[in-house]
């Protein structure tokens, strides 16, 4: 997760998905187009490589998801 949401300003949650394509990852798009039709959601795919090239998720101070769910209500 990245953006205005994790400081709890802005109207819609920002999402980095980094993995492998294929079926695994059609999969996942299919469900989370169905959840944004409900949330506002605002995700954001890429490659492993294409993550690391860019430096995307440390420039955008990403964390992941697991970790925030954890440090909010583990």
């Amino acid at each position: 997760m990245f953006g205005s949401s994790l400081v709890r300003v802005g109207n819609d949650f920002d999402i980095l998905v980094v993995g492998p394509s294929g079926e695994p990852l059609s999969r996942l798009k299919n469900e989370i187009r169905l959840a944004g039709k409900n949330l506002p959601l605002d995700v954001l795919y890429m490659l492993p490589p294409e993550a690391e090239e860019t430096g995307f998720v440390l420039n955008e101070k990403c964390v992941p998801l697991l970790e925030l769910a954890r440090s909010r209500w583990g």
